[in-house]
């Protein structure tokens, strides 16, 4: 079995195109965010743009631009709101955020597309193990740049990925090395986390680093993350 680390939308496409089964990683914040609605029993909509949300049906309108609450949307982009919200299991929530699912919406068409990041990081790995012969985890950067958080948490499933013996390409081998060398202060001085700093969204950041505090893995089915799809760790598996 094969993992690859690709970034951004055009790795997202690309990966999706060649039949690889689909993790995509945005730590700050939409990966998170899914995955803390599906542990609410939530069903997740990604959508790229803010038209796109307002004409949904859903109970719930999420999303950000610039890491700011969207005007008369129910909630921003915060997993610490929403882990704390009044949210009605069996709802479903449309998301649009800046970049993550921009992201998503380029994988569109893998054949498995999950989602995940810290949070999730060792349940995630063992589903795309059910998932070969070949696997890309996509860090989403932001706005066509390299994120160092996305690579990290990429790094921190991949890094679970070739524990369990499965090969690493040279970029994700990278990846899996940066988790392991770096600590994760140097994530809370990179861009992004000054970022949400200066906007009040400090908790945000303790919140998203933490792994494995969410052993949901959010599976694209139909265009909608189904919540509570958790990770069996076994090659083959159905």
């Amino acid at each position: 079995m094969l993992a690859r680390f690709a970034a951004g939308a055009a790795g997202a496409r690309a990966a999706a195109r060649s039949g690889a089964a689909v993790a995509v990683v945005d730590a700050f914040r939409a990966s998170t965010s899914i995955c803390v609605l599906a542990s609410r029993g939530v069903r997740v909509v990604p959508v790229a743009s803010l038209e796109q949300a307002a004409r949904a049906e859903a109970d719930y309108r999420i999303g950000e631009r610039g890491s700011v609450r969207v005007a008369g949307f129910d909630f921003g982009n915060s997993p610490t709101e929403l882990i704390t919200a009044d949210l009605r299991p069996g709802a479903t929530a449309v998301l649009s955020t800046t970049n993550g699912t921009r992201v998503l919406n380029a994988a569109d068409g893998a054949p498995v597309l999950l989602t995940g990041a810290f949070v999730n990081a060792t349940a995630l790995a063992g589903e795309l193990l059910c998932h070969g012969p070949e696997v890309a985890v996509v860090g989403c950067g932001w706005k066509g740049k390299r994120a160092l958080e996305d690579e990290m948490a990429a790094g921190a499933i991949l890094h679970r990925l070739c524990e369990r013996g499965v090969r690493l390409d040279g970029r994700a081998r990278r990846a899996a090395e940066m988790y392991r060398a770096r600590p994760k202060s140097d994530v809370l001085r990179a861009s992004a986390a000054r970022r949400l700093k200066r906007l009040g969204h400090a908790a945000d950041l303790t919140l998203c680093l933490e792994e494995d505090t969410l052993p949901v893995v959010p599976r694209l089915v139909d265009g909608v993350f189904e919540p509570l799809r958790r990770g069996t760790g076994e090659i083959g598996c159905r």
